[in-house]
């Protein structure tokens, strides 16, 4: 799913995915709205920070994306 939201969002770039998602966290404006802010969703948030993290690390590990697109090589992390 987060890769997905990544390409189809952030047009592939891991930096303004994790930018919206720390924007919603802080309660400022954000490119999309699921569920009404809570703690439950700051969690989820946090959790999805902590899965990109370790996605951008492999994909650096390896040299090359999970989901080869049109976005072009890995992302640095």
């Amino acid at each position: 799913m987060l890769l997905e939201i990544r390409d189809t969002l952030y047009e592939g770039s891991w930096e303004d995915f994790i930018k919206d998602l720390e924007a919603r966290a802080a309660g400022r404006p954000h490119v999309f709205e699921l569920v009404p802010a809570s703690d439950s969703m700051k969690a989820t948030i946090a959790g999805h920070l902590r899965m990109i993290s370790d996605m951008r690390e492999w994909e650096a590990d390896i040299g090359r994306r999970l989901r080869p697109n049109e976005y072009g090589p890995a992302a640095s992390a």
